[in-house]
């Protein structure tokens, strides 16, 4: 939040009322302008990223001040940001769906071959793994516009990962985007009483590979 701001004095020398921002802060003008918008914006990964957290620890009833805790802020700044709990888990559904696409167009874009792609997005979502509040990973399912075009994203950057390796041979030929999504969050829900998950996960993936290979003649 910002720790200072200033009034103006009009022609009878009282302090006209300041603007308030997004965290009910003062506005102020000038270079400090941008530093309500920056706090506000870290508050807001803070929540979201305590809600995340507990939500996938304690499921998605868990009590926003209890949020607020975790994230070293006030109730009221969990409030501003989101009025209500539908709010909170579309944000954080719709966040997790920004990582999926970011980790679905990297693999896409690598310039290996598309099993190496496929590899690379099974290893991005392993990776991610408690990032992610989505309804395939046991999160709500909570959708906006904003977030099913999100979701179409992933889908559309995997059909082009896929048919560029079915294109070369390398996949097989009635693989799907969706059947990666759902090897991609069966990836990211670690097994109760299994170790070491990590390791699991990899060899999964090494078996994953070998089926979604092209038959061999």
């Amino acid at each position: 939040m910002i720790s200072s701001a200033y009034g103006v004095h009009g022609s009878g020398g009282r302090t006209a009322p300041q603007a308030r921002g997004d965290d009910d802060v003062p506005i102020v003008s000038g270079s400090s302008a941008r530093q309500p918008r920056r706090d506000a914006l870290r508050n807001r990964e803070r929540v979201l990223d305590a809600a995340t957290e507990l939500i996938r620890r304690d499921g998605e009833k868990v009590p926003m001040a209890q949020i607020a805790e975790h994230a070293g802020v006030g109730i009221g700044t969990v409030y501003r940001h989101f009025p209500a709990r539908e709010d909170l888990l579309g944000a954080l559904v719709h966040r997790s769906f920004g990582i999926a696409v970011a980790n679905a167009q990297a693999a896409a874009a690598h310039p290996g071959s598309a099993l190496e792609g496929v590899r690379r997005f099974f290893l991005a979502t392993l990776r991610d793994r408690e990032r992610f509040v989505l309804p395939l990973h046991g999160g709500p399912a909570v959708f906006t516009p904003a977030t099913r075009q999100l979701q179409a994203d992933v889908r559309t950057a995997l059909r082009g990962l896929i048919e560029r390796g079915q294109a070369a041979g390398e996949l097989r030929p009635d693989l799907t985007p969706e059947e990666l999504i759902v090897a991609t969050s069966l990836l990211s829900r670690p097994l109760p009483g299994v170790g070491d998950w990590e390791r699991l996960a990899r060899r999964q993936i090494d078996l994953m590979l070998y089926g979604l290979s092209a038959p061999r003649p």
